[in-house]
């Protein structure tokens, strides 16, 4: 029986859309997608997301090791968090789940400054009973040990507990310790992936 629901947040609560990101930035599709693969795919975005470096202090990487000048470092982090527009279809499903006494609970690779942001801009945070950020314990998915700390934490039981993400190597990484999953691409079908572990969604 099915009795805690588990939501990634980038791509899922909130558009996560690194080509806009770096289109907004840099411009031209060229520049955009090269910048965009240098900087996303860098160990520089992997350390702040795990809380090991702050924004700061990551810019100051950057500039020095890409060549990226400073304003267009601060305009890069501004559209980071600007583009991060709700999803209202998943808000909507997340409070008829609530409404039908599930948990619910977030469990997301992220940065501190951007999850500040978040909680400022937007209230769906407090639909979340607790919220595991990847940044706060130092550990990404699809790691063993993000999935432990998130049921360790709440005390769920896997075979209990969905988790939602965008990310097929993730779903994978919270199937291997017993956690059903699903990759995440819209509402609709994720109330279809619930209907298959015997979840029925009354609206």
């Amino acid at each position: 029986m099915i009795k805690n629901i588990v939501f990634d947040i980038g791509n899922v609560v909130v558009r996560w859309d690194p080509n806009l990101i770096a289109e907004r930035t840099f411009g031209s599709a060229d520049t955009a997608s090269s910048q965009r693969d240098s900087i996303f795919g860098h160990p520089l975005w992997l350390s702040l997301n795990r809380g090991e470096l702050t924004e700061e202090e990551v810019k100051r990487a950057f500039a020095r090791e890409l060549g990226v000048d400073h304003d267009t470092l601060d305009r890069l982090f501004f559209h980071i968090k600007d583009s991060q527009d709700l999803r209202d279809d998943t808000i909507a499903l997340m409070h008829v789940l609530k409404r039908q006494d599930f948990r619910l609970f977030a469990l997301t690779d992220n940065v501190h400054e951007i999850v500040r942001y978040l909680q400022e801009r937007y209230t769906f945070w407090d639909l979340f009973e607790h919220a595991t950020v990847s940044a706060e314990i130092g550990a990404l998915k699809p790691s063993p040990e993000i999935f432990n700390h998130l049921l360790t934490t709440n005390q769920l039981i896997p075979e209990q507990t969905v988790f939602f993400d965008g990310v097929p190597r993730n779903v994978d990484g919270a199937k291997a310790i017993g956690i059903k999953a699903f990759v995440f691409t819209d509402a609709r079908q994720a109330i279809a992936d619930l209907a298959s572990v015997g979840v029925t969604i009354r609206d």
